[in-house]
């Protein structure tokens, strides 16, 4: 469908909730699920990303877990792009009422959008277990090898949810009230069958947006479908005063 269809949805649409896959931020370099980076991290580390982000790894083997942590995932964050900005754009204008997201380089919120729902955490929320304490990334960055609270000498936990652990049912039951109190629902990044997008399951309102870089078969779920460089798709339909070259 045309980008056209998408801008005449989001100028006249109110209550719009955004499900952000990793499409935007792999499109700048933000993604640990490349061929390559896993090859690379397996012959640094001797383990895939998917080994090394474990509850078990993180508890026998901190230091280790923490230098990954740092060059890896902290080191490789970006910065808010075009995709996050627009929706910074559609929050100020009172049309976005939130974003669920699976992501945790945490983009949106440092592009100004205020209500993300991080469903498996985010890297400026790593945290104490002890007494409670929040630390940002640049905090763990700074603290080597292991990153300790200042107030109790508790090691911090990172931000991001480890395999083997239990994601947080509170912050899932706020993501599927959201979702199912919207009017709109703007998939973007992702498709209706990955696990952030079957969450389209609670909405119940008139019309799903999709953009994403390439098709899919659940595609044609979807009322308004838009395939291609997601940046430039949502600069076109909901303009920002910065531009894609």
């Amino acid at each position: 469908m045309s980008i056209g269809y998408l801008k005449s949805i989001l100028e006249n649409g109110r209550n719009i909730v955004c499900l952000l896959g990793r499409g935007p931020a792999a499109e700048q370099g933000c993604d640990l699920y490349r061929e390559d980076f896993s090859y690379d991290v397996e012959v640094r580390y001797g383990r895939s990303p998917s080994e090394i982000v474990n509850s078990t790894f993180y508890n026998n083997r901190p230091e280790v877990f923490y230098e990954f942590y740092r060059e890896d995932i902290l080191n490789r964050r970006g910065e808010p792009d075009e995709v996050n900005f627009c929706l910074k754009r559609l929050e100020d204008d009172g049309k976005l009422r939130g974003i669920v997201t699976r992501g945790f380089f945490d983009l949106s919120r440092r592009a100004g959008c205020h209500n993300v729902i991080h469903l498996y955490g985010n890297i400026d929320r790593n945290f104490c277990p002890h007494c409670g304490r929040i630390y940002d990334a640049e905090y763990i960055l700074s603290h080597k090898p292991l990153p300790l609270c200042e107030k109790c000498g508790t090691l911090i936990h990172p931000g991001i949810a480890l395999s083997g652990e239990m994601l947080d049912r509170r912050t899932m039951n706020r993501a599927i009230e959201l979702i199912s109190s919207a009017d709109i629902l703007l998939v973007v990044g992702t498709d209706l069958q990955s696990r952030l997008g079957s969450m389209a399951k609670y909405f119940t309102g008139d019309r799903i947006c999709l953009i994403n870089t390439t098709d899919h078969y659940s595609d044609e779920a979807a009322d308004c479908v838009c395939i291609g460089n997601i940046a430039k798709i949502m600069h076109e339909a909901y303009p920002v005063s910065l531009g894609i070259k």
